[in-house]
């Protein structure tokens, strides 16, 4: 199987760990909290992402299709969550955010150097779709700020599955950005219409 797999796959099913992870975050918090919301019957709905090394639970025969696969399942856990919570009080959005945000302070960057490897530290982080979508687009930078476009928008697919506004995605991907990049050096700003920045602080 190591021969063919690659080190992009496993890159990739590193960060579909992590977004399960933070859904799983949101799920305990929610419990926690005892919010009725409906989520006992999640696995049912939409399964579970194996666990165990890549190498031993991939199928060899569809590596491509088995990965897409399970960035779909993560996608959809994350918006039938966040529908659950926030369908009967919409002011629970900045409870999942003050999840993500935390969540993304205990998967850090640590000090940066440049926005350069900010940006390279956000892609090493977050689903973005396949490799092969080239969703973010540098499209300006220096040593002070790096500016990148989203060409597309991958996550609204499986957020109007689940009937809702994936405003509330975004909302919960920037807190963890922000949660990311705490004492990076590095300020991350969310600037409208698909487009972001990182600037040395």
């Amino acid at each position: 199987m190591s021969a063919i797999l690659g080190p992009i796959h496993h890159w990739l099913f590193r960060k579909i760990r992590l977004q399960n992870d933070l859904t799983n975050s949101i799920i305990e918090m929610a419990n926690g909290r005892g919010i009725e919301a409906g989520l006992y019957d999640i696995d049912e709905k939409f399964g579970v992402l194996p666990e165990g090394e890549l190498g031993n639970i991939i199928d060899p025969t569809n590596i491509h299709g088995w990965l897409q696969g399970k960035i779909a399942l993560v996608e959809r856990r994350l918006a039938f969550v966040t529908k659950a919570i926030t369908d009967e009080n919409p002011e629970n959005i900045n409870l999942i955010c003050e999840c993500a945000k935390e969540f993304g302070r205990k998967n850090a960057s640590g000090k940066m150097s440049s926005p350069f490897e900010g940006f390279e530290y956000y892609e090493n982080t977050f689903v973005s779709g396949m490799p092969c979508d080239g969703v973010n687009m540098v499209v300006n930078e220096d040593s002070e700020e790096l500016m990148w476009q989203e060409t597309v928008d991958i996550h609204s697919q499986y957020w109007d599955e689940s009937d809702v506004d994936v405003a509330k995605f975004y909302e919960i991907r920037n807190a963890m950005i922000e949660g990311v990049f705490e004492g990076s050096g590095l300020s991350f700003y969310a600037l409208g219409n698909g487009v972001y920045k990182l600037v040395k602080e």
